[in-house]
């Protein structure tokens, strides 16, 4: 198999990480064709040899220097245009990612062209607990899904699919996303489950990566206001994602409270039992998930979906 894929890679400051990521590129089963690095305000004049001095000789380096720094949803938008292969994925400084990442995933996603990405299950590396947590999608039993057989998974159960496990194919993400500053700082997600809505998605069995959960991470908080926001841009400029959305009750994120800004901001529709119970069990989740021994979290998984 020939190097098909890219990897886009936004770095701002997380030096302690730079070295062993950069490893992790080099030692891909399947090398990337171009590793597309955005020095985002780093204010560092030796940042691009360093990282020419480290890549593999094999791979190309596609150099973005931003003089300020603009946060990742800006250089993904920034990255995304200089994307040259049939694939892609992005990798964050602290996420880890095994040998055969690539390679397995792009495997997959090759015989399903019309699908717009591949993700795997999720394995969270607690940095803060220094224990790693696993997390499989018991409820998905075949690879492609179908947009209708997504929403009515989503309908049944209320899950996230991260970021860091997925593979996406290039010529749809180009042609249609929302993987954009303007969709707030949760928009890798949105992305995620706007592409699923239109085109459906590949799932592997496998687990193919860390998701690394630490102190002050980008988009970690989420706030009732920030996220009604979301919802009513979304009403307006993308209404019918935002109809599935909301029927689907994947705004779970939403505090129980937020019920007099969602009327207030005549989102009536967004107010479900469904809805209130899901926001219940989400808050009871992430207070609960790395209190547990980490064998029990699949299980309190299954509990809330």
């Amino acid at each position: 198999m020939i190097s098909n894929y890219d990897i886009t890679y936004n770095f701002y400051k997380d030096y302690q990480f730079l070295e062993k990521s950069i490893q992790s590129i080099n030692e891909q089963s399947l090398l990337p064709k171009y590793l597309i690095f955005t020095d985002d305000g780093n204010n560092d004049p030796t940042l691009k040899k360093k990282i020419k001095d480290l890549l593999s000789k094999k791979i190309k380096l596609i150099f973005i220097k931003n003089y300020k720094n603009l946060g990742p949803m800006q250089c993904n938008e920034n990255a995304l245009k200089k994307i040259k292969s049939k694939f892609f994925f992005s990798l964050s400084a602290d996420d880890i990612f095994y040998k055969k990442f690539a390679e397995q995933n792009i495997k997959i996603l090759s015989k399903y062209p019309k699908a717009p990405f591949v993700f795997s299950n999720l394995l969270i590396n607690n940095s803060i607990r220094r224990r790693k947590y696993k997390i499989r999608y018991y409820f998905l039993k075949k690879n492609y899904y179908s947009p209708y057989e997504i929403k009515k998974i989503y309908a049944h159960h209320q899950f996230k699919i991260y970021h860091n496990t997925v593979v996406l194919n290039s010529q749809i993400y180009k042609k249609d996303n929302i993987h954009s500053k303007i969709y707030g700082k949760q928009a890798d997600m949105l992305n995620l489950i706007y592409l699923a809505f239109n085109y459906g998605f590949v799932y592997h069995n496998k687990y193919l990566s860390e998701f690394t959960f630490r102190k002050n991470q980008w988009g970690q908080i989420s706030e009732d206001k920030y996220i009604i926001k979301k919802l009513k841009f979304l009403k307006r400029k993308k209404n019918n994602f935002y109809n599935s959305f909301i029927k689907s009750n994947l705004h779970f994120d939403l505090s129980i409270f937020s019920i007099f800004g969602l009327i207030k901001n005549r989102m009536i529709e967004a107010i479900t039992f469904k809805w209130f119970l899901r926001s219940i069990k989400f808050f009871l989740w992430k207070k609960l998930r790395f209190i547990l021994p980490k064998n029990s979290l699949n299980l309190l998984f299954k509990f809330f979906n």
